[in-house]
């Protein structure tokens, strides 16, 4: 009606339950609407971590007289994609061992029970996949309510066996593996051009390991989701990540990211060498007058050129 879509050319007939369906495919338009957010997120085993910045109440004078409109808004999205992964594993497991007396071998051994047809037929009735599809898209839309600019890692082409490496636990690999991060990252790019809406991916170069608000190394604690900033106060991992994932699409980035290089080195070197003392380098190297002599030594004499002798002149001149 309003000629944002187009019919595709690809028409599909699918036949279910003696009935046939027609599925026709249509390409939306990129909408174009003016940003009012800043919204960066980022994509977790069990929750998905969210940093919004609201364009207009920040740039305009509200925030001269209201402060509070400055703070971003830090909040968290519950998925449980890690728990649902081992809730239906446990499931699975259960069904292989309600089913195994029936596949029993004269040898004692069973067969593979997961490629059989019963197997199959109790498996298709969970709903984990449409659990995760629900849950997917609860969160794109969550994230595209309203015009923004989306930002997120650069995941890379299989996240989750980048992840798993050195990863020796069957059971939290398995959960890595069933985290759809790509899935959840294409659909929140569908719609934010749907909804008018742009997706931009950062570096993910320490995004959860540098203080957003001094820009220095966190440190290690107890708990592995807080961390220490140097400056004493602090940091939640995730809200760390988001707020810096921020930082990078401004013209300062680059900056932030060499003076935190600097600074690390600088701290590296300090720890190494020994800094010597102003004295001991004045001694080590007195300074030198206008005709290259040094100062509080006695001036060289000349070849052959005592009392009443005249200069020899240098063997190259002769």
């Amino acid at each position: 009606m309003r000629g944002e879509a187009e019919l595709a050319s690809t028409l599909m007939i699918k036949r279910r339950a003696n009935k046939w369906y027609a599925i026709f495919i249509f390409k939306l338009k990129p909408r174009r609407e003016v940003p009012q957010r800043v919204v960066a997120f980022d994509i977790n085993e069990n929750t998905v971590a969210v940093g919004r910045i609201d364009l207009p109440s920040t740039v305009d004078k509200v925030a001269s007289w209201n402060r509070q409109y400055m703070v971003p808004e830090l909040y968290t999205i519950k998925t449980d994609f890690g728990r649902l992964a081992g809730r239906y594993k446990r499931v699975r497991n259960a069904i292989i061992e309600r089913l195994k007396p029936g596949f029993a071998l004269p040898s004692g051994n069973y067969v593979n029970v997961a490629n059989t047809r019963e197997f199959r037929k109790r498996v298709r009735k969970l709903r984990e996949r449409g659990r995760k599809v629900g849950r997917v898209r609860y969160v794109a839309s969550e994230l595209t309510k309203t015009p923004a600019i989306i930002v997120t890692e650069n995941l890379g082409e299989k996240p989750q066996d980048e992840m798993i490496n050195g990863v020796g636990k069957g059971e939290l690999r398995h959960r890595i593996k069933q985290t759809p991060f790509k899935a959840l990252e294409r659909v929140v790019e569908d719609k934010a051009l749907e909804r008018g809406s742009k997706l931009f991916r950062v570096s993910s170069y320490r995004n959860s390991r540098v203080c957003p608000i001094h820009f220095t190394r966190l440190w290690e604690t107890n708990d592995w989701h807080v961390l220490y900033c140097p400056k004493g106060h602090y940091v939640h991992r995730d809200y760390a990540s988001v707020l810096n994932m921020a930082w990078k699409i401004t013209p300062e980035a680059w900056v932030k990211g060499i003076l935190v290089e600097h600074e690390a080195r600088n701290e590296l070197e300090k720890t190494r060498r020994k800094i010597k003392p102003t004295c001991s380098i004045r001694n080590c190297n007195p300074p030198t007058t206008h005709h290259g002599e040094r100062k509080g030594q006695p001036r060289e004499k000349p070849r052959n050129a005592g009392p009443g002798q005249t200069h020899e002149p240098p063997p190259d001149a002769k």
